[in-house]
């Protein structure tokens, strides 16, 4: 009885992880341009949190070419803080020193652009 019992339980578990794969969706990672915009302020004021930079820069962004761009310019500007150029990694708060933030501010004002340029549309 216990054997039944058991097989039960797991068969019922296992049915609802099949269920779960089959209908649920995989997490994906799709920044708004707003949400980017809000993040490059924080890191420019020193208040963004690290590990979001981190998974921003780190993460291709597929549905959003020109957003792509800004990310691949923010990665590039973590590359040369890395290397140790004339971008470097500052202190306390700020990721940057005073040439990273200035092409943070650079980098915002495109995206600036890009959120003004922004077609605005209804789904109906």
């Amino acid at each position: 009885m216990e054997f039944v019992a058991t097989f039960l339980v797991c068969l019922f578990i296992l049915l609802l992880l099949v269920v779960a794969l089959v209908f649920g969706r995989p997490p994906v990672y799709r920044p708004s341009r707003e949400y980017v915009l809000h993040m490059i302020e924080g890191m420019i004021s020193g208040e963004q949190d690290q590990d979001a930079w981190t998974l921003f820069v780190g993460l291709p962004i597929i549905h959003d070419p020109e957003l792509e761009e800004i990310r691949q310019s923010c990665y590039e500007l973590e590359l040369d803080a890395e290397s140790g150029g004339a971008v470097s990694f500052g202190s306390a708060r700020y990721r940057y020193n005073d040439q990273g933030m200035d092409r943070l501010k650079l980098l915002r004002g495109e995206l600036e652009q890009l959120i003004l340029k922004t077609p605005v549309f209804k789904s109906f």
